[in-house]
């Protein structure tokens, strides 16, 4: 890449509804943050509109070849199932949900023919053919600008919530679809901290409603020390929560430590969306006939279903007399002809009569929608409490109301807006970006221009790893003894602690660690890492320890030599996006990083 860095820098934000690309030209104009020019694609094929995200969705044979991707998939897949072409094809939609535990939810219909989202290798080979396409179509609008690949630096987004083995896998999938397999031209960015960038470059102050606490000045002012918020990240899948301090002078830069715990989960406007599907719809037409509208149907399903979607962001929402908050008008779905066509007369009939005498309608009234979008954004507003709390934990009482950030493509959502500021607009500050549905995508270039931003993090687990320490009569079980080849009597299976849950953990921190092989011929040592929530683990197979990956260290060069000549030091910086390890030799004085393997989860 040359001394000078990536001539341009391009951000992937993955997303579970969306997927979209952006980059920057690296330039002296566009150092300064402030004024850089974030280009953006909105040309996706088959997208009803020109915006910036193309649809989840990727359509394959039974070779793995990708038949179509993005809105194209979705269909194709749709027509293959109507001419009865669908055998030998597999279809997925929404399937980012299925990585945090390796599976998927059955009751979101994201999925067709041959695909089984429980596979954790099919969900990998998914991610893989969907990254490549948009590398491709990334790589060919910045090749037109006369730009090599070989010139650019990516950045991926990546959850909060995500763990270290969630996020080197997405990794690897990453570079099989193509991207460089070099950690300095292939970054990671935790989406609400792209988010937290975006919204202090770009983001002037909103109204957050007559009764909210005073909102401050203009702009966050993250170049100020200690100043402290809550970003509140809600996307399609998951909703992502954590809290930053800034830790900076005055001036332009910033640096940012993290001081709240990443917490949230599959909380996003998807499941808002199945909410519908399942409730609404399901109740209506009945369990049976929506199974056949899911099997033979798929467009019409999906026409209803962008109907809710736009209604559940629009709908108009008023405070009554007691400043509580209610939706003000019913909403109506049109109900597509060949699916009124599956249903009974009497069926029929009754959603006549509730719709007022329209045939081909769904009303749902007021109280309905409310109870749709608040079985999501209960969960939310529980989170974001829990966060608050910790946020007190760590950074102590603050002296004024806390600033909350609001967004994600959900915060669109006039209904989640208002119970926020029901929930806590009296205490603090909320802020909503103008377009919070670009917040990760051109934060994610912000950070890829300039990665050193985030300062610390905190650990959201005590880590460690397995080895041996001097056993301790009436402590140590004699199950664990071992004696060495020195003759030292040692424990095995103890947790040596690496980093414990809610330290704080600077970037570029090295936590150094002695470790000694067993035997004089040893050639290389199988270092297992393991993890707990548990501050003072003492063996890693006690309850609540966890395996999480492996690496291996290479000691061929000292092989023969005495026991205490052979030690060397893992280096592990816990406090970037990544885990990342390095071993030190002091035999032969050289430092070389270390892969983890997770595959082993």
């Amino acid at each position: 890449m040359g001394a000078d860095g990536p001539k341009v820098v391009a951000a992937v934000d993955f997303g579970t509804h969306g997927t979209g690309f952006a980059w920057a030209v690296r330039t002296p104009q566009n150092d300064d943050p402030r004024t850089r020019r974030v280009q953006f694609f909105t040309r996706f094929p088959g997208g009803r509109l020109d915006y910036p995200k193309n649809l989840t969705a990727i359509l394959l044979s039974a070779a793995g070849e990708t038949v179509a991707w993005g809105h194209r998939a979705h269909g194709a897949w749709a027509d293959a199932l109507a001419d009865g072409r669908a055998d030998g094809l597999g279809y997925a939609y929404a399937f980012k949900t299925a990585w945090k535990n390796g599976g998927s939810m059955s009751d979101m219909p994201t999925v067709g023919g041959f695909v089984d989202l429980g596979d954790r290798g099919r969900v990998r080979e998914l991610t893989t053919a969907y990254l490549r396409e948009i590398r491709e179509l990334a790589m060919a609008e910045i090749g037109a600008m006369k730009y090599a690949e070989r010139e650019v630096r990516w950045c991926i987004t990546v959850p909060a919530i995500w763990d270290d083995e969630g996020r080197a896998v997405m990794r690897r999938a990453a570079v099989d679809a193509g991207f460089p397999d070099d950690p300095e031209r292939l970054l990671l960015a935790i989406e609400p901290e792209a988010a937290a960038l975006y919204c202090y470059l770009r983001m002037t102050d909103t109204d957050p409603g007559a009764d909210a606490a005073p909102t401050g000045p203009a702009r966050l002012p993250l170049h100020l020390d200690g100043f402290r918020f809550v970003v509140i990240d809600c996307g399609g899948g998951t909703v992502d929560i954590t809290a930053y301090e800034s830790e900076s002078g005055a001036g332009p830069s910033i640096a940012l430590r993290e001081i709240g715990l990443a917490t949230g989960g599959h909380l996003g406007s998807e499941y808002v969306n199945q909410a519908f599907r399942d409730t609404t719809l399901g109740e209506r037409f009945g369990p049976a006939v929506l199974k056949r509208i899911e099997r033979d149907h798929p467009a019409e399903l999906l026409r209803m279903s962008r109907q809710w979607e736009h209604a559940k962001r629009t709908v108009e929402v008023e405070r009554d007399a007691t400043s509580v908050a209610h939706v003000l008008d019913p909403v109506r779905i049109e109900v597509p002809a060949v699916v009124w066509a599956l249903l009974e007369e009497p069926v029929r009939a009754r959603l006549t009569a509730d719709a007022g005498g329209l045939p081909r309608q769904l009303v749902l009234p007021p109280d309905e929608v409310e109870a749709l979008l608040d079985e999501t954004v209960d969960g939310i507003l529980d989170k974001v409490t829990e966060q608050l709390a910790t946020v007190a934990r760590t950074g102590g009482a603050g002296s004024g109301p806390e600033t909350l950030l609001l967004v994600g493509g959900f915060a669109r959502s006039e209904w989640l807006r208002e119970r926020m500021r029901a929930r806590f607009g009296g205490r603090h500050r909320i802020l909503i970006p103008p377009d919070p549905a670009l917040a990760v995508l051109e934060g994610a270039v912000h950070f890829a221009y300039r990665p050193d931003v985030f300062v610390s993090r905190q650990a959201r687990y005590t880590y460690g790893f397995e080895t041996a320490k001097p056993f301790e009569e009436g402590v140590d079980s004699a199950m664990r003894m071992y004696r060495d080849d020195e003759g030292d009597v040692l424990c095995v299976g103890r947790f040596g602690i690496a980093v414990r849950r809610m330290d704080g953990v600077r970037v570029k921190d090295a936590y150094p660690f002695r470790i000694v092989p067993v035997r004089e011929d040893q050639h290389e040592l199988d270092v297992d890492l393991y993890r707990t929530v548990r501050p003072d683990p003492r063996y890693v197979d006690e309850d609540g320890c966890e395996e999480i990956g492996r690496l291996t260290v290479d000691l061929s060069g000292t092989v023969g030599r005495p026991l205490r000549e052979r030690a060397v030091m893992l280096l592990f910086y816990f406090g970037a996006s990544e885990l990342r390890v390095e071993v030190f030799d002091p035999a032969t004085e050289e430092t070389s990083r270390v892969s983890v393997d997770f595959d082993r989860m």
